[in-house]
């Protein structure tokens, strides 16, 4: 008997031990492991959308965990622990019974397709097996002040104006979020994969799962798009131009608000300049090109290195403006490209309409910052960002983010002088050099 109890005694002894091996000091020490540069903590809406992905059972069928298989590349890089530390408890998940969800905000930056994903995926993936939901969203009659409607395509809209209620707002901006940071610069990576040529061969197996990993979920494997809601590529003009400067911009850069063929599509299509390599994004021009009847010259990686060479950033760092401390020049801006800007980067939160959402993102129509003479408050929140602030005696949380590492001064400024010119807005215009000096000051 004192025999058992001390054999079940040493027993209980030995699994604890392991117990604290395998669990807790793993724990511990992943506890320390610092973020990943780059990584971002949740904002307070993200944080509820992370609690809605858990309730809603999302994990159930998603994974967050890209292994260094060649078959994990379409989901982002191998998964590192400093991704996760800002998520506890890690959501892992254990089945893919959907895509890995590690690196979707890159992935699928737009919102309107996550939106429509949510309430009807059939509607952009045919073949989807995932449910919808329906309950995280309201129909209405009218349109409330602020809201967007979500674009269904016909067969799917249900008769009324389908509108995203809180849970669902807080579930995309959750998604969205989900954004892995480069762990080596893209530029090397994308220099490693190209080749040295500049031969406009492509091999055709590759552009086709390229192009269905990347851009087949919103474009279709046929390239009919989705009316009204994402463009066809078959047949589009700026697919088969002989001059391909657009087509490779809109890969590089991403493409938001534009009318084509009399539509307006105002989806965000997402930037893959840093997704995706030269060779990469060539082989899935290439395949656009050769692909549903068109016949598109193609191009080279090479085109897509002299193209991202073209970059705003770039042409600042190798032929910056001279400006007279005397007398510098008027201020001056390119509109189409503010507006683009301004769509790429603050359309999501502040609205095309420079309306906001009331009571979580504030209005840039009639705003004082953006109508002030003196421009500094202005440029510095689009620096620095900005969050806790009462704009006409309502408070917003949110936070901003800062763009100082994103944009360019000439880029900042051109989003600014949309801001102050557009809306009804009659802000005096701001120039690079401003945002220079405001850039130096900490």
């Amino acid at each position: 008997m004192n025999r058992t109890l001390a054999i079940s005694g040493g027993s209980t002894l030995i699994y604890t031990g392991l117990a604290i091996l395998m669990g807790v000091l793993p724990g511990i020490w992943l506890s320390k492991v610092p973020p990943t540069p780059g990584l971002k903590p949740l904002t307070p809406i993200e944080a509820r959308g992370r609690d809605v992905y858990v309730s809603e059972g999302c994990f159930y069928c998603h994974t967050q965990q890209v292994r260094p298989l060649s078959g994990d590349k379409p989901f982002g890089r191998p998964s590192a622990p400093g991704d996760y530390a800002y998520q506890t408890t890690e959501l892992l998940g254990s089945e893919r019974t959907g895509p890995d969800l590690s690196n979707i905000g890159k992935r699928q930056s737009s919102s309107i397709w996550q939106y429509i994903h949510l309430y009807q995926p059939r509607a952009v993936v045919p073949q989807s097996i995932m449910p919808a939901f329906p309950w995280l969203f309201r129909i209405v009659d009218k349109l409330p002040p602020g809201e967007k409607a979500v674009p269904l395509p016909p067969q799917f809209a249900p008769g009324g104006t389908v509108i995203p209620n809180d849970d669902g707002k807080a579930l995309v901006a959750y998604l969205l979020s989900l954004k892995q940071p480069p762990l080596v610069p893209t530029q090397s990576r994308a220099a490693t994969e190209s080749p040295s040529s500049g031969s406009p061969g492509f091999d055709a197996i590759k552009g086709a799962a390229l192009f269905a990993d990347n851009c087949a979920s919103c474009h279709g494997a046929e390239g009919k798009g989705v009316p009204g809601t994402f463009p066809p590529l078959a047949g589009d003009p700026v697919v088969n131009d002989a001059d391909p400067t657009a087509h490779i911009g809109a890969v590089l850069h991403g493409l938001g608000g534009r009318v084509i063929n009399g539509q307006s599509y105002e989806a965000q299509m997402p930037a893959f300049a840093d997704q995706l390599s030269d060779q990469q994004i060539a082989d899935i021009i290439n395949h656009e090109r050769s692909s549903w009847g068109n016949r598109g010259a193609l191009i080279s990686a090479a085109d897509v290195v002299a193209a991202r060479a073209n970059e705003p950033l770039q042409k600042q760092a190798t032929t910056p403006k001279q400006v007279s401390p005397v007398a510098p020049p008027a201020p001056t801006f390119d509109a189409a490209e503010g507006s683009k800007l301004f769509a790429d980067n603050c359309g999501a939160c502040h609205g095309a309409e420079g309306k906001g959402v009331p009571g979580t993102f504030p209005p840039l129509a009639g705003d004082p910052v953006v109508n002030a003479a003196d421009p500094a408050e202005h440029i510095t929140t689009m620096l620095r960002g900005l969050s806790g602030k009462a704009i006409d005696g309502q408070k917003y949380e949110i936070e901003m983010p800062p763009f100082a590492d994103r944009l360019s001064d000439q880029q900042i400024a051109d989003i600014i002088n949309h801001e102050r010119t557009s809306w009804g807005n009659h802000g005096p215009l701001v120039t690079p050099a401003e945002i220079t000096k405001l850039r130096a000051e900490k």
